[in-house]
């Protein structure tokens, strides 16, 4: 059974792969050549989510991995518009998995992302690559006034529901606090723990892997009277109590 699915497992990550070449390499040139710029970047978003959201439907149909939502939280992430929307980070897949669960919908990506040779075209043309704070910065205001949803995750990287401490990035606090918009934390658990951080690929267990989303209650950001970082710091510290308990700094 394990050798089983783990094979499943190279099927995705292979489909996976030559998915996102097909839509970098062949159709995203097409759509960049059809229409301007905003209209190209909006249909890119949405041919991403699309994919992603057959990736989730193949994934419950194999019996590889399923994503359990409470009919509550169904409706609040296919109602998020313009929000910054905050999650730990748990797998390599997260991202796949809230974007296949909301509308338009994108995220920070590393730079690293975008040097991968897979991935590149995708990254560069749907989502926000971080190679520059202020440019971010702007198009994340632009994209967020134009009802996009932007995912962020303040750990930066994939780290272990056990972490005890943990450190928090303010990039998600800047932006909410910059565009003036509301933040919709999003708490992900995955049993069994799969796709970890330094954890091989094929280790998908011998039973299906649930992923469970959980929305938090949106936090308003506050106008930032003691200064802009002040806010930004308190911003992140209630970021961090409403994915990981009041602990999370």
């Amino acid at each position: 059974m394990r050798l089983l699915r783990s094979l499943l497992a190279a099927f995705f990550f292979v489909g996976f792969a030559l998915g996102s070449v097909i839509l970098g390499f062949l159709l995203f040139p097409v759509l960049a050549v059809c229409g301007d710029g905003a209209w190209a970047r909006r249909w890119m978003r949405r041919l991403v989510r699309v994919t992603y959201r057959l990736f989730v439907g193949v994934g419950r149909v194999t019996g590889l991995f399923r994503v359990d939502l409470a009919p509550e939280d169904r409706k609040r992430l296919a109602a998020a518009k313009g929000c910054v929307v905050v999650a730990n980070h748990l797998t390599l897949i997260d991202i796949i998995i809230l974007i296949a669960h909301m509308g338009d919908t994108t995220a920070i990506a590393k730079s690293a992302a975008a040097r991968n040779p897979f991935y590149s075209r995708i990254v560069r043309s749907a989502f926000l690559v971080n190679d520059d704070p202020e440019g971010v910065l702007r198009e994340a205001g632009d994209l967020l006034a134009a009802g996009t949803n932007l995912v962020v995750f303040p750990e930066g990287t994939r780290t272990p529901t056990e972490t005890r401490h943990r450190r928090l990035r303010r990039g998600a606090a800047q932006i909410a606090l910059a565009a003036e918009v509301p933040v919709l934390p999003i708490r992900i658990t995955c049993d069994p723990p799969v796709l970890a951080k330094g954890q091989p690929w094929y280790e998908v267990g011998a039973r299906t892997i649930v992923y469970t989303l959980a929305t938090e209650t949106p936090i308003l950001p506050r106008s930032p009277v003691e200064g802009r970082h002040a806010a930004a710091v308190a911003l992140t510290a209630e970021i961090g109590a409403a994915l990981f308990g009041p602990t999370a700094n």
